[in-house]
């Protein structure tokens, strides 16, 4: 399986913890080609030609990462240049950079109108490209956490697509639930290979403890769970 490294445009986007705007409840009608793109990464996944959806997200977040820091690749319209893409562009954005990854169509084909397509294109087969990454699954036999343990989320600055929030880090919880074993979500993003299977614990925090002094009153009492996989996690005494 090709190995995709982070990119230079994956950008971190912070949160704003004093961003006080409304949220928008409205419910907004979802339109036939956003269903198509779903359709596809679905149709992709159970036909195995696509190791899992962590890559879309990966794709999606390096797209984000291109308006944050406004270096467009030659592949961002120039019609979206001056906003924000919608959900859907940004999916279809992320699903042509995945196929791009997974060598099943190249820049240059993605440019061409559709009359003008080559038989004789240069991406290889589906079925060379599919293989699914080698998988290590001994590596943690056994969760290092019980639930009721007292854990600290690691600053660990890594590149690249990630699955703890960035306001987490340095920050104290406790083990809720143990939800399972699976395959680590950062390293399917990219494709690598193998991959370990790793403990995901379901762990709570202290509202205080997350924002501190930026807590708001109405929530000291509140608690917020969040699923962490265990590399990401410290013991606490």
């Amino acid at each position: 399986m090709l190995e995709v490294p982070p990119t230079d445009y994956h950008q971190p986007i912070l949160h704003d913890p004093t961003d006080q705007s409304p949220i928008t409840r409205q419910e907004e009608d979802i339109s036939f080609y956003e269903k198509q793109i779903v359709a596809l990464h679905n149709l992709m996944r159970a036909k195995k030609q696509l190791p899992s959806f962590d890559a879309v997200r990966r794709a999606a977040e390096e797209v984000d990462g291109q308006f944050v820091a406004q270096a467009f690749s030659d592949e961002i319209p120039d019609f979206l240049r001056h906003r924000l893409p919608d959900y859907g562009e940004r999916r279809v954005l992320a699903m042509e950079r995945v196929l791009q990854d997974l060598n099943y169509v190249s820049r240059e084909e993605l440019k061409q109108q559709f009359q003008a397509l080559d038989e004789t294109a240069s991406c290889q087969p589906l079925a060379q490209v599919a293989d699914a990454p080698e998988t290590n699954e001994t590596t943690y036999a056994l969760p290092q956490y019980q639930v009721g343990d007292l854990v600290q989320v690691i600053p660990h600055d890594k590149a690249g697509h990630i699955r703890t929030p960035v306001y987490l880090r340095q920050k104290k919880g406790i083990v809720k639930c143990l939800q399972g074993q699976y395959l680590n979500p950062e390293d399917l993003a990219h494709f690598k290979s193998p991959v370990f299977r790793l403990p995901l614990y379901l762990v709570e925090f202290e509202m205080p403890e997350v924002w501190g002094d930026r807590c708001p009153a109405k929530s000291l009492k509140d608690k917020l769970r969040v699923e962490i996989y265990e590399p990401w996690l410290s013991p606490l005494p």
